[in-house]
């Protein structure tokens, strides 16, 4: 069953992440790859939303950067329109 916010996406999985910053960087993943789903093959790799949780994902991945509550609230927007 889909959750309505993207931190429930994950409910399903049988190796919890190592860390917090790990579970949030799955999510992302799960998010984008959401985003290119819905929007099919012939989505802009320009699109406002994929280009923002792309975005967001890389600067974790390479800096350690963690999530701002707004970022939080957007990614569970985009989750309400793509992962839903």
């Amino acid at each position: 069953m889909k959750g309505k916010r993207l931190a429930d996406v994950l409910d399903n999985y049988t190796t919890p992440p190592k860390s917090k910053l790990g579970d949030t960087i799955l999510k992302l993943v799960k998010l984008v790859v959401a985003i290119e789903t819905k929007k099919g093959p012939q989505m802009n790799m320009d699109d406002h939303d994929y280009r923002w949780a792309k975005d967001i994902l890389e600067y974790m991945e390479e800096e350690g950067r963690r999530l701002t509550k707004d970022d939080m609230e957007r990614a569970n927007e985009l989750w309400k329109i793509y992962g839903s």
